[in-house]
């Protein structure tokens, strides 16, 4: 058992908003001034995006593995069950790409292939560093903290994704925007599916794959990679609808399912050996 390990579980809300801290500083790296730098086009913006967030994110991989928690690399929990339990938070993730105002010619593609490619990798980036942190180190410590059962893995689910909602509120330091208080929502919702992802298949690579799916489609205008109107009256009741069930799908499956073993894969039951031999 590392040291970090041991301190972790001694002191693991002290842990949890050191990595929170780090989090925040690491989703606030400059990486648009550094573009600007450079020249500013949206081809440099996403590099240094990528590249920056990337870097951002080996701080918390090590996290991970000092933590105990390094089977969260490997891919035995993926099977032909798991691919199947997941699947409801897979399509949640691909239903926020612009399809149906793609398809009624409400938005159109601007961009060239060379350009999806940048963008895609940024939003990976974005679901590397953000995955690492929330899902790879906070989840499981606040399993640590909670009761070893069914109920304690939904509400290390449902805590964890409250933080991650919560850390979106730092945006309103830029100025008072009320979309921020959407973003928070929204923001706790990805954060459950996502957790979701990583109890059923016990890795961190399908929530990262989640989380970059849903940012792909999330920001078409924004990133300029396609012009026109996203909320269309058929796309807001379509979205509305689809997700709700998708949402009842994993609640279901949630409850009907026991993934408590996410505790012993990721070592949450042993416990430091100074206060393991103190409890013989």
């Amino acid at each position: 058992m590392t040291g970090l390990e041991k301190s972790a579980k001694r002191d693991t809300v002290g842990m949890i908003l050191t990595v929170l801290l780090y989090g925040a500083g690491a989703a606030s790296i400059p990486y648009e001034w550094v573009a600007g730098l450079l020249g500013g086009s949206s081809e440099v913006v996403w590099i240094c995006g990528f590249l920056l967030k990337t870097a951002c994110a080996i701080l918390p991989v090590y996290l991970i593995f000092q933590f105990g928690f390094e089977r969260l690399f490997k891919l035995d929990g993926i099977n032909l069950r798991s691919a199947l339990l997941v699947l409801p938070a897979l399509l949640v993730m691909v239903n926020n790409l612009p399809i149906l105002p793609l398809m009624s010619g409400d938005m159109s593609i601007n961009a060239t292939f060379t350009q999806f490619l940048l963008y895609a990798l940024f939003c990976l980036s974005i679901g590397v560093i953000e995955e690492t942190v929330f899902r790879g180190c906070v989840l499981p410590l606040v399993l640590f903290k909670c009761e070893k059962s069914k109920k304690g893995v939904f509400w290390s689910v449902i805590i964890s994704s409250a933080i991650f909602g919560a850390m979106h509120l730092l945006n309103l330091l830029g100025g008072f925007n009320p979309y921020v208080f959407l973003q928070v929502g929204y923001s706790f919702l990805i954060g459950a599916v996502c957790g979701f992802a990583l109890i059923v298949c016990g890795n961190i690579f399908v929530p990262i794959l989640l989380h970059a799916i849903f940012d792909f489609g999330g920001f078409f205008l924004s990133e300029g990679i396609a012009t026109g109107r996203l909320w269309t009256l058929p796309n807001i009741i379509w979205t509305a609808v689809f997700s709700i069930a998708m949402a009842t799908a994993i609640i279901a499956i949630f409850f009907k399912n026991d993934f408590s073993g996410i505790y012993q894969r990721l070592n949450l039951d042993r416990l430091p050996e100074a206060e393991g031999e103190g409890r013989k």
